[in-house]
């Protein structure tokens, strides 16, 4: 019985929180109703309010779930790939392909509210420290098998995050007119002729 109670509560956040990410992403956090998520998710406004305790609430669970399941695709691809570059050309492709597949998210991330930006901003910065040894890790490993250049590696991740970060922004603001994931070859091709010394495995990339 307890399975079952459990089932549906998570099923039931579950469609909370994918129809109040559609209503946030569409119309903003101050201008978002709580009776059009509730209409949305097909459940009635009190049911919102005793999984979460206000707006602001239901608001940055939508945030730490995208991140969570943009966390947990990388990983899962990453993991399928056993060279250095191999993982990181993965990881971008995913990172990409995320922000295809869940667009409404960048309006998320994106929210117009000054004050509250500033938490959501909070939120994936806790996200990424959280993940950045992850990354640091590959950059490492492949500066110790003389594959990528030496250099600083808080650097090195912000210019990885930053190329990243810009190719969606611009993605998001030409209206979405092509592929995002299309341009996956395009910014590894760009940051491996960059970071890659090893001039063999660099050639694989510069064409």
């Amino acid at each position: 019985m307890a399975e079952v109670i459990d089932s549906l509560v998570e099923r039931r956040k579950r469609q909370i929180l994918e129809a109040a990410a559609h209503i946030f992403s569409k119309e903003g956090f101050a201008n978002a109703n709580t009776d059009r998520i509730a209409k949305r998710a097909r459940l009635g406004k009190g049911t919102i309010y005793r999984y979460f305790g206000s707006k602001r609430d239901l608001f940055l669970s939508v945030v730490d779930r995208g991140l969570n399941k943009m966390r947990d695709e990388i990983l899962q691809e990453v993991r399928k790939r056993n060279s250095v570059l191999g993982k990181i050309e993965s990881a971008i492709r995913t990172y990409l392909a995320f922000f295809e597949k869940n667009s409404n998210f960048i309006g998320i991330l994106l929210h117009e509210q000054s004050n509250f930006r500033k938490k959501v901003v909070q939120r994936y910065f806790e996200y990424y420290y959280r993940n950045v040894d992850k990354i640091k890790e590959a950059f490492k490993l492949g500066m110790e098998q003389g594959i990528i250049k030496d250099i600083d590696l808080d650097d090195l991740i912000s210019v990885y995050m930053g190329l990243l970060n810009g190719v969606i922004y611009m993605w998001q603001i030409e209206g979405r007119r092509y592929r995002l994931v299309d341009m996956a070859p395009i910014v590894v091709r760009v940051f491996f002729t960059g970071i890659v010394k090893d001039e063999e495995q660099r050639r694989r990339y510069d064409k």
